[in-house]
């Protein structure tokens, strides 16, 4: 009885508060089955804490590239897909930081941040006042970045760099994502064992590669052996 009395109740509109999320849109969640129904006291719906913790996830989720169709299997009692669970928690960081802050933990002035986060170079997300937020791995990118610049490379040159590398990078990656989803077909439950092993192998070996060709290809330009292909001075 005592944590009956104690337990958070909301109507529709301070669960809307709450959550930041307007009416509308909570009852939206509630059509599509994402949200629980609320009790019902006479003609009030009342809503608990369980709601606003859905909401909060589905914001999370939301901001990490989830559409409502995913969510809604991710949620689904008894029917959850464990490669969208590993792949939630893989994602699992809290986009909570401004421009500000960025520039704040990062050391890089704010200007810099600005060209930075303008140019597109690196991932943000969307609160639900609607506010611009990045997450915390953004702080260790702009920190790389940060050194890079201080090597002396102009950023006005760097930057289409950097674009033409992420645009090759997300179509080698969709590829990947099309040949590994042929070999398991309908084998969801392979797949998602399989994804929690070969994320951080494929990650590992990307990276491994990148760096030795990066070594060989300024060590060859270095020592005058090949000239490296690249704009003319």
């Amino acid at each position: 009885m005592a944590a009956e009395s104690t337990a958070v109740h909301y109507r529709v509109d301070e669960l809307a508060a709450a959550s930041g999320c307007s009416v509308d849109t909570i009852r939206y969640y509630q059509r599509l089955g994402l949200l629980a129904p609320p009790q019902r006291h006479g003609r009030t719906a009342i809503y608990g804490g369980e709601h606003a913790e859905r909401l909060a996830a589905i914001a999370g989720l939301a901001d990490r590239g989830f559409t409502l169709a995913q969510m809604g299997e991710l949620f689904a009692e008894g029917q959850s897909d464990p490669l969208l669970a590993n792949l939630a928690a893989r994602a699992a960081v809290d986009p909570s930081l401004d421009r500000a802050a960025l520039a704040e933990r990062s050391g890089l002035d704010a200007a810099m941040v600005d060209l930075v986060v303008d140019a597109g170079l690196v991932p943000r997300s969307e609160s639900a006042d609607g506010d611009e937020r990045f997450g915390p791995e953004v702080v260790d990118m702009l920190r790389a970045a940060g050194a890079v610049l201080a090597a002396g490379l102009p950023f006005d040159q760097l930057a289409p760099l950097v674009s033409r590398h992420a645009d090759h990078v997300e179509q080698l990656v969709d590829a990947a994502i099309e040949l590994v989803a042929e070999a398991y077909d309908d084998d969801r439950d392979g797949l998602s064992a399989t994804a929690e092993d070969l994320i951080p192998a494929v990650t590992a070996l990307v990276a491994a590669h990148f760096e030795r060709t990066l070594v060989e290809r300024t060590r060859q330009r270095l020592l005058g052996s090949t000239a490296v292909s690249g704009p003319s001075a």
